[in-house]
């Protein structure tokens, strides 16, 4: 997967069912990338975040309280990892279709 045309896809995808509203476009790209497969399976998190980039959302991880949570498992890590660099990125793809649209 390359993972800025996957959420250049994501971003598109959840502006056209929100039809145009960003908010919901947002929302809509959260419940998405929470049931990617890469947030979904052990085996693709972990490919996923051995592939990628993950410091975004390691990052954003951090500022809404941490990575890891008490008993995690290292795949339900790498799933929450997955999941959050998924997300930051399909925001920044939705953040540049907001600045096109608005120039």
């Amino acid at each position: 997967m390359h993972l800025h045309t996957e959420a250049t896809a994501m971003a598109v995808e959840a502006l056209e069912q929100s039809e145009g509203d960003f908010d919901a476009a947002r929302d809509f790209l959260h419940q998405t990338c929470d049931g990617h497969e890469v947030a979904i399976y052990y085996y693709k998190a972990i490919k996923f975040c051995a592939d990628h980039d993950t410091s975004a959302g390691e990052a954003w991880l951090e500022d809404c309280g941490g990575i890891a949570q008490s008993g995690d498992s290292f795949g339900q890590i790498a799933c929450r990892i997955a999941f959050a660099t998924l997300y930051c990125a399909a925001g920044e793809a939705l953040t540049e279709l907001e600045n096109d649209a608005d120039q």
